[in-house]
């Protein structure tokens, strides 16, 4: 193989991946496995797209080994690949985040909406506050921040017991643009508490 084939072969494999990436559904679709494994029924309700589309879409997914499928009884689990791919999405937002000041703009526009305050745990003392992740239980268990309790977003009405109003409750979710956290910062401020979103970008390890 000659030296310019060399290249050229390596640069248009490497780019299918970002190919793949760059379709917005299957960014989507990566990133909720980022939080566990989940089935075609489960990534179609939380993506909102047809069944047909989401399997479209991680049929392309697979055949660039990005992600991988085990059947279980009648369903077929989907997972990622390798854990570098939640270094990959990680970089993207943050990257993404930095350079692109509509996306700063959207983000900002949505949680001003929401009265969303921001907090980022280092500069906080320990003792203060009390991180709490709104995921579903079975994504909590899969991987969490440390120090984390679990509060799934559609439990909190009868869990709020839980909570100490003393301090001050840091949420988090699947990450920049999921909106679980923002939701129960809302519920918890209008009943008394003092709530703020995570400010880090939260990807969780693969198992």
């Amino acid at each position: 193989m000659k030296k310019v084939e060399f290249k050229s072969k390596g640069y248009e494999l490497i780019s299918s991946v970002a190919k793949a990436m760059g379709n917005p559904h299957r960014l989507e679709l990566l990133e909720l496995l980022a939080n566990g494994p989940k089935n075609v029924e489960e990534l179609r309700r939380e993506a909102r797209m047809t069944l047909t589309n989401t399997s479209n879409h991680l049929q392309i997914l697979k055949q660039l080994k990005l992600v991988k499928a085990r059947r279980q009884f009648t369903s077929i689990y989907y997972r990622l690949a390798d854990e570098t791919i939640i270094s990959l999405l990680k970089a993207l937002h943050i990257t993404a985040f930095r350079q692109l000041v509509e996306l700063k703009h959207t983000i900002g526009q949505f949680r001003q909406q929401y009265g969303t305050d921001r907090a980022v745990i280092a500069e906080l003392p320990a003792t203060d506050y009390i991180l709490l992740d709104v995921r579903p239980a079975v994504e909590y268990r899969h991987g969490h921040h440390r120090g984390a309790i679990n509060i799934p977003h559609n439990q909190l009405g009868k869990s709020m017991v839980q909570l100490d109003k003393g301090k001050l409750i840091v949420a988090y979710c699947r990450g920049e643009l999921c909106t679980l956290a923002d939701e129960v910062v809302q519920q918890l401020n209008a009943a008394g508490f003092r709530a703020v979103r995570l400010a880090e970008v939260v990807m969780m390890k693969s198992a």
